[in-house]
């Protein structure tokens, strides 16, 4: 916290060179400062447990107005019941402050030079004498503060006396407390995954591995290195450590107060997430049994469906086969939340127990939130880190008094198990997955103390720790749909309510989405069946967030990014489209679509091909853009993603059931959308240049579009893209096509080299009618005989015109005397004399009174 100090030192130098009076009242916003961060480190060092001791200490300082509720949450974290859960690290930082100390030392120095300013004060503060700790000096403080609160309370000489004790007090602690020498930083995650790291205490190597990593993934904001990486809660900054803001009190249904100590400027927090009351949380539906139990031939303590099921019998079926296969000691079932990866697990566990291929299957429970019908409930997690999973595991296990000697070590009795269960083999469960303490940490552990016959099954919304084999576990299909659909009808008693268009379109807004499902269905029978399935969804914020909020928190901010982006338009998009405007806008090609594919693993985003050019388009399921556009709204990018937006909205709109959706059709409605060429390419070059490397079929169209300005610089550019598509493996009716647009843009430029050759290229093809031919060597004639095209080189001219000569030769008998005699002509000019001759005498053949074979006759008649 080093800056951060220096900086309030600096704010107090500067009051004491003002006046004695100023001097004291930065003294006392000092005080307070390290009273806060004091208070809010200590709290960032509390082990999650099932108490939410973390959570309750929180909760009250959020809410404080005054000083004197953070100083007695300092004496609950050091010497009350929340002391017992402060990480083993900080051990001797909570020394630092809760020891009693002899009156040379640090701490009971700044707690005398306290009690000598409340002196100067005439503030009582009874018997001063013995030894002290630094705890004490919180509470002396807040009568401190309290009894000199306004200005008008304490006279200038009485400020002037106290001052000096209060500044030398307040140094001490500054200058001694190693509390505040901790390595600390400001990490802020980049697009690419990476974070940038701004040291805020000493210089330390203990974040080198943010700047480097991009696999991990935490949320933005002030850490301290504790043995672990802790946030410091109810604190802000930014990277550029611009100013620091601590929880200031104004607690309201929306919003708290930060105050900078600095600046005296303020800023607003997020209330949400401390509204949830304090203690300990109800069960959830799907915790462990609390003991093991027979079931068939093995001993388990996983809990009953509690709920009725519908069937997913491939998902079943897969799932089942996976458990029983010896080749996967990892499988995950990965998906959205309230998608049934539970449900599913609950279903096929128990046909497992007909078979002899383990002998304990033991669940554990992270769950920390019921999805129910009348909407999501807070329930308390079995296990929240590797040490709960060991005592659990060990109390099904073990008798209670091996597990309670002091000698017994859970961890290493767990991970022996792990490798060679004492109780035969094993399948463990780990339900909900994600929301343990360090789930990366955990899953590593699991996974590399595992080992045959043993196997792990693991339920999780994010991808950041798979198995051998993950199943994803997507949307239910429309006929599943419907069951779910008819049987919540007719325990919410409005079966007779259904309409197949109603099924139809529950199952279209939901996308298969079982608890969606319910709670749209839920909805509709508060209302008569009435309302509209859209708005119903995007006015369930506490749904939407037990659905998405933690795995949205789990992308990196690229990720982040293109999300809301999709979530701004009600749209489907090409992908390449997308991946084009947004590479551009955030300057991270690699991370951009690494980021689209991170959507679609998560489901958060659907990808579907085109059936008329194989091209993909990606759109969010309904929920996830309600939950998507709630996120925008309030999103310091919505000004940034709406610039993108516009750009991708001129490719037009599109819905995902449209079969005839292509992207050919985009890119020329989003040429048109410009305003014209000569204006909008220079402006637009880059993302025109990147999907036409992506997508080679564009080129024509965007030549042709170019063509359209007639501008010299801009016909050569449509000739370029020409050029590159007739490069690539096109169909040969594509090149055909793409030649004679050649042509023509050769003739617009006055390069009639360019244009016979094209002529003569798109003479090559098989599937070239012969009428097409015929005018190709007509047009060739012309040239040669106007001298529009000159050939100096005999061997030029000769490689040159043999090639569509050749050609119409092969085909001759396709044609009439008319094209004889272009043929004849010719021939005349590759000096084929005799070949000429055949020709006329052909054409005259099928024709005898063509002119212009009788013309050619007498031509060659004089040059014999």
């Amino acid at each position: 916290m080093r800056k951060f100090i220096e900086r309030l030192e600096h704010k107090m130098d500067v009051a004491k060179e003002d006046s004695d009076f100023a001097y004291f009242f930065s003294l006392l916003v000092t005080g307070e400062a390290i009273t806060k961060l004091i208070t809010l480190i200590t709290a960032s060092a509390l082990i999650t447990d099932k108490d939410r001791h973390q959570y309750r200490v929180l909760h009250g300082v959020v809410r404080a107005n005054g000083v004197g509720d953070w100083s007695k949450a300092i004496d609950d974290l050091f010497v009350g019941t929340a002391s017992q859960y402060l990480a083993p690290e900080y051990r001797e930082f909570q020394a630092e402050l809760t020891k009693k100390t002899s009156e040379y030392e640090w701490q009971s120095l700044a707690v005398q030079e306290l009690i000598d300013a409340l002196t100067e004060l005439n503030i009582d503060v009874g018997s001063s004498k013995g030894k002290k700790d630094l705890k004490s000096w919180f509470k002396l403080f807040t009568e401190l503060r309290n009894k000199t609160r306004g200005h008008g309370a304490l006279l200038t000489y009485k400020a002037s006396r106290a001052a000096p004790h209060l500044g030398k007090s307040i140094s001490l602690i500054l200058e001694n407390l190693n509390l505040f020498k901790l390595p600390t930083a400001f990490l802020k995650r980049n697009l690419s995954g990476k974070y940038r790291v701004t040291e805020i205490g000493i210089e330390s190597d203990k974040f080198d591995n943010f700047k480097s990593n991009n696999t991990v993934n935490i949320e933005d904001g002030i850490y301290i290195y504790l043995g672990d990486y802790r946030k410091i809660p109810l604190m802000l900054s930014d990277p550029d450590l611009t100013d620091f803001y601590i929880s200031n009190g104004g607690f309201s249904a929306n919003k708290y107060e930060l105050l900078s100590y600095l600046t005296d400027d303020k800023k607003h927090g997020d209330s949400s997430e401390y509204l949830a009351p304090v203690g300990t949380l109800p069960s959830s539906e799907s915790e462990g049994l609390g003991e093991l139990q027979c079931a068939g031939n093995t001993f388990t303590n996983v809990p009953d469906l509690s709920y009725e099921y519908i069937q997913r019998q491939e998902l079943e079926d897969q799932l089942y086969s996976l458990l029983l296969d010896d080749r996967r000691t990892v499988v995950t079932l990965l998906g959205r939340g309230g998608i049934g990866k539970t449900s599913l697990a609950l279903r096929v566990i128990p046909r497992l127990y007909e078979t002899t291929r383990f002998d304990a299957i033991i669940w554990f429970s992270s769950r920390d939130i019921d999805l129910q019908s009348n909407g999501a409930k807070l329930v308390t997690a079995d296990v929240v880190s590797s040490k709960d999973i060991s005592k659990y595991y060990s109390s099904l296990i073990l008798p209670d008094k091996e597990c309670k000697d002091k000698s017994f070590d859970s961890i290493k009795f767990f991970q022996e198990q792990l490798t060679e269960s004492g109780i035969g083999p094993c399948l463990f469960v780990f339900d909900n997955f994600e929301t343990t303490e360090n789930p990366i940490e955990v899953f590593k552990w699991i996974d590399t103390y595992i080992r045959n016959p043993n196997k792990i099954l693991v339920t999780t919304r994010l991808r950041e720790f798979l198995g051998d084999y993950p199943i994803n576990v997507h949307g239910m299909t429309e006929p599943e749909s419907e069951e779910l659909i008819r049987l919540t009808a007719a325990h919410l008693g409005v079966e007779s309510h259904l309409s197949q268009n109603l099924i139809e379109n529950i199952y279209n807004v939901s996308a298969g989405h079982p608890y969606i499902i319910k709670i749209m269905l839920g909805e509709l029978s508060k209302n008569n069946m009435k309302g509209s399935l859209p708005k119903i969804i995007a006015g369930s914020d506490e749904v939407l967030t037990a659905l998405f909020e933690r795995t949205y928190s789990a992308l990196n901010p690229c990720a982040q990014r293109v999300f809301l982006s999709l979530a701004s338009w009600n749209s489907a998009v090409s992908r390449l489209a997308l991946e084009a405007v947004l590479m551009i806008s955030i300057g991270e090609p690699l991370e951009v679509e690494k980021a689209i594919d991170t959507l679609i693993q998560y489901s958060l985003a659907e990808e579907f091909k085109s059936e008329v050019d194989d091209q993909y388009f990606i759109a969010l399921p309904f929920t996830a853009l309600s939950f998507g556009s709630k996120k925008l709204r309030v999103s310091p990018l919505k000004s940034i993603i709406s610039v993108d937006v516009k750009l991708l909205q001129k490719f037009g709109p599109e819905k995902v059931e449209n079969k005839n959706i292509s992207l050919a059709h985009h890119i020329s409605v989003f040429l048109s959308n410009l305003d014209n060429p000569l204006k909008d390419y220079p402006s637009h070059k880059e993302l025109i240049e990147r999907i036409s490397i992506s997508y080679v079929d564009s080129r024509p169209i965007i030549s042709r579009w170019l063509e359209e300005s007639g501008e010299i610089h801009l016909l050569e550019e449509a000739k370029k893209y020409l050029y590159l598509y007739l490069e690539s493996d096109s169909s040969e009716s594509s090149k055909v096509s793409a030649w004679n647009q050649l042509a023509e843009l050769s003739r617009k430029l006055k390069l009639p080299l360019d244009e016979i050759h094209a002529l003569i290229e798109s003479s090559q093809y098989s599937q070239v009618d012969f009428s097409d031919l015929s005018n190709v060597v007509n047009k060739v004639n012309h040239m040669l005989n106007t001298q529009e095209l000159v050939l100096d080189s005999h061997d030029a001219k000769s490689e040159l015109l043999s090639k569509i000569y050749d050609v119409v030769w092969r085909r001759k008998s396709e044609g009439d005397a008319v094209d004889f005699s272009r043929l004849a002509w010719l021939a005349l000019h590759l000096d084929r004399l005799d070949d000429a001759t055949i020709l006329v005498e052909h054409g005259l053949q099928i024709d005898p009174y063509n002119r212009y074979c009788q013309k050619l006759q007498l031509k060659l008649e004089k040059k014999t």
